[in-house]
């Protein structure tokens, strides 16, 4: 039988939202309570959570809907784990039907590793492997395609192209020592190192970037069959050493990396535990593959990742804001929680609104849903940030010549001095992107399909010029 958690949606009515804009909104409460909860958002909006570790609903996970103002949870049927399994869910994914998968850590290989949920069904699927890893799964990502790859220790990517049914193994280590002879990605004649993922992550381009046990990023651009290290000037000409004058070595040097998201622009954030080699305070780094450097992040805590709860999660909204959560401190306990930065290189802490116990132990729990960001705290709480709606609200720029009416409007949309061509965005009160036009050389948008309600319109002309403007639709 299901269970129903309640779940306490704030900003039913969109009016207060907009004066608390720069803050976490509460989103649910009454989930059950554990160390490292487990967030993702699939393609229709519904969102599954879990923990990783509690005494309590191991191999549980709960499902709402983010478009749903009154959202529920509902409890899914356990993953039928082993017994003998005593860790919780370690990796949570989705697939391109929308249904999670849940990826365990086990220490026998014999045990099943990783599970579907299918949605006809109502019940759990082993996914099939043509290998089977060691440890079982760490890391999930799905690119747009509707290709799953899952991470594992101690060896390989496993690859999906039927919705998690079955997976096949990538030696990446193999191929990338194929194609690049001078670049490890594994320590010979060491059977204990031979390649864990720790972190995988896809940008918008469906790049796939892999974060590697001992050799830092490296990364495909067809699906998986080949691999090559971010920094080709690692190599040098003895194929066992680095090139330490690389820009980008930060790049090949990150053991660990678990945390890989990325800016607008495609530009890798990562953590990894060895750049305290190069003198890196806080562990993580931003590259900028345009001019081959790699900069520290600016504004995070000195020692701001323990070496056990670094950085796992990054996440990118629809329009550039980027998150982290810090995992631990080892020197300063106020500096647990959220980060955002709009650049990837310049960070500041963002808490605010959030009164959960926002710690450590909730280190991991972000998602992304288009603008929406959502993050959970250990205590049973998953909160809310809407980053549209806040850089909408709060951007009017100077491009205030532009003349956008009527206000309220009923079906047409019509806009003034402006140079054309012109790109209009129109986001509903939620910021989804509702209607987008491009190369636009006419002053109407006509807007009758939508339903009524508030609106925030974008509207950039050929001069660069940019404006905002909030809107209401009134029916007849």
């Amino acid at each position: 039988m299901k269970h129903i958690i309640t779940s306490i949606i704030i900003c039913i009515t969109f009016g207060p939202c907009y004066g608390q804009s720069g803050q976490w909104q509460l989103w649910a409460s009454g989930l059950p309570q554990g160390a490292y909860p487990r967030i993702v958002v699939a393609p229709n909006h519904d969102l599954f959570f879990t923990y990783l570790g509690t005494p309590f609903n191991l191999g549980t996970i709960f499902k709402a809907n983010t478009l749903k103002q009154a959202a529920g949870f509902s409890e899914l049927p356990p993953i039928p784990r082993p017994i003998s399994i005593q860790n919780n869910i370690v990796a949570l994914g989705y697939n391109a039907l929308s249904e999670p998968l849940a990826g365990i850590y086990r220490t026998d290989s014999n045990e099943p590793w990783l599970f579907r949920f299918d949605a006809t069904t109502q019940s759990w699927d082993i996914a099939q492997s043509d290998k089977q890893p060691s440890l079982g799964a760490q890391c999930i990502s799905t690119d747009s395609k509707g290709n799953i790859y899952v991470g594992t220790r101690w060896a390989y990517i496993y690859k999906s192209t039927d919705n998690g049914k079955t997976f096949t193994a990538i030696d990446e280590a193999a191929i990338l020592s194929k194609d690049y002879p001078c670049y490890y990605s594994y320590i010979p004649n060491h059977p204990g190192y031979n390649g864990s993922i720790f972190g995988i992550s896809i940008d918008r381009r469906d790049r796939i970037y892999a974060g590697t046990e001992i050799a830092g990023l490296i990364y495909s651009d067809d699906e998986g069959q080949h691999w090559r290290p971010v920094d080709l000037f690692a190599c040098s000409t003895n194929p066992l050493t680095y090139d330490t004058l690389s820009p980008m070595v930060y790049l090949t040097r990150s053991g660990n990396v678990a945390g890989i998201g990325f800016t607008i622009e495609n530009n890798p954030v990562w953590s990894g535990v060895d750049m305290w080699y190069f003198g890196w305070k806080n562990e993580l780094g931003f590259a900028d593959l345009k001019d081959s450097v790699a900069k520290e992040l600016i504004g995070l805590p000195e020692y701001l990742i323990q070496r056990g709860q670094q950085v796992s999660k990054i996440v990118t909204t629809e329009n550039g804001t980027l998150f982290l959560h810090s995992g631990s401190s080892s020197n300063n306990s106020t500096s647990v929680g959220i980060y955002k930065s709009t650049d990837g290189i310049h960070w500041e802490s963002f808490n605010n609104g959030i009164t959960g116990q926002n710690d450590g132990l909730s280190q991991g729990s972000l998602a992304v849903d288009g603008n929406r960001v959502f993050t959970a705290t250990h205590d049973g709480k998953i909160w809310m940030y809407d980053a549209e709606i806040t850089s909408l609200s709060d951007q009017y720029d100077d491009s205030d010549q532009i003349e956008i009416y009527p206000n309220p409007f009923i079906e047409n949309i019509f806009f003034s001095k402006v140079t054309y061509p012109v790109t209009c965005k129109l986001y509903d009160q939620n910021g989804n992107l509702v209607k987008k036009i491009l190369n636009q050389s006419q002053s109407i948008i006509n807007a009758e399909e939508l339903i009524n309600g508030l609106y925030f319109l974008e509207i950039i002309d050929n001069q660069g010029r940019k404006i905002h403007e909030k809107l209401y639709k009134h029916g007849l």
